[in-house]
């Protein structure tokens, strides 16, 4: 009999904790954490290096020979040759992307360059003359004309539009480049010419022999700010783990258009025959230059996501 009581006190207080249970408040912990969506919306700044090789280019020269009063006697040589701008190059970037959807992203991007881009190119050829005057016969004729062309570009820059795609990863960005284009070209000309003729001079029935020789040497430089457009394109890869920073590898082609310089030189011409005779002897060479290279380079970009979407806060349910 004693032990119904018992029992029936345990199943009391049993059925009693289960509904105080039922009563209490009930706790839900939070979801996992989920990153937000990769965007490339945003600022970005960074550095690059790479290195520059030249286009081929056909660089000419003319020359044009003067009397002793600087009037023109004959054109002398004309040649061209070939320039090839070759170095390093690097500097550093900024700009902005702002991605539309998923796959198509828009930016805007200026850079700028310190260089150490040289060519060094020499040329030479020969030339004709004409007779020298109705009392004198010339039997026979040597010219030759040599220069040299030394090009450099200290720095370059750009400013540039850039319209991309992400076909295959989010994070993968594959893009085209074009714009701006300015830079310090250097042009630095060194000329000479030397003219030798073996001639006669005829009186009546005789010929007297007579020599001519002429030589002179000029140079000239110009230092200036080009200015042209660029195009190009590349890819650039930002790893999940460190979504702002991003790896890129770029091709630009690089058009700072042509520099003309003219080369003025002074010597002297000695005439050898009836005695000897000196005369002041003038040359002029026209050289045309253009300045154009091609770049490879490699670039390190970190971006601050300050105008791109914010993403959705995270509440925990009680």
């Amino acid at each position: 009999m004693t032990k119904l009581p018992v029992a029936a006190g345990l199943a009391l207080a049993l059925a009693a904790g289960s509904a105080l249970a039922a009563d209490l408040p009930h706790y839900k912990g939070p979801p996992p954490f989920m990153p937000p969506p990769f965007t490339w919306t945003g600022i970005y700044g960074g550095v690059n290096i790479g290195g520059a090789f030249g286009n081929a280019d056909k660089q000419w020269t003319r020359e044009n020979i003067h009397g002793a009063l600087g009037t023109p006697i004959f054109g002398g040589v004309a040649w061209q040759r070939q320039t090839n701008l070759t170095g390093v190059t690097g500097g550093g970037q900024i700009g902005y992307n702002y991605q539309f959807n998923p796959w198509f992203v828009v930016g805007v991007e200026t850079d700028f360059q310190g260089a150490s881009m040289k060519s060094n190119s020499t040329g030479w050829g020969p030339g004709v003359t004409t007779p020298a005057g109705p009392v004198g016969v010339v039997l026979s004729t040597a010219y030759a004309g040599a220069g040299t062309v030394n090009s450099s570009v200290d720095w370059w820059g750009t400013v540039r539009g850039r319209v991309g795609v992400t076909p295959v990863l989010p994070n993968l960005l594959i893009y085209a480049t074009g714009g701006f284009a300015y830079g310090q070209a250097n042009t630095n000309v060194n000329y000479g010419s030397v003219r030798g003729i073996q001639g006669a001079v005829i009186i009546g029935p005789f010929a007297f022999p007579t020599n001519v020789t002429s030589g002179a040497y000029g140079a000239s430089s110009v230092n200036n700010i080009k200015t042209g457009w660029t195009v190009g394109g590349g890819f650039e890869y930002a790893p999940l783990m460190f979504p702002n920073w991003s790896f890129k590898l770029e091709y630009d082609y690089v058009d700072l258009g042509r520099t003309t310089l003219t080369t003025f030189g002074l010597g002297t011409t000695r005439f050898t025959g009836f005695g000897t005779n000196t005369a002041p002897f003038f040359n002029s060479a026209t050289t045309s230059v253009q300045t154009r290279f091609h770049v490879a380079r490699v670039g390190l970009n970190y971006r601050l996501n300050w105008f791109s979407a914010p993403s959705a806060p995270v509440l925990a349910k009680y």
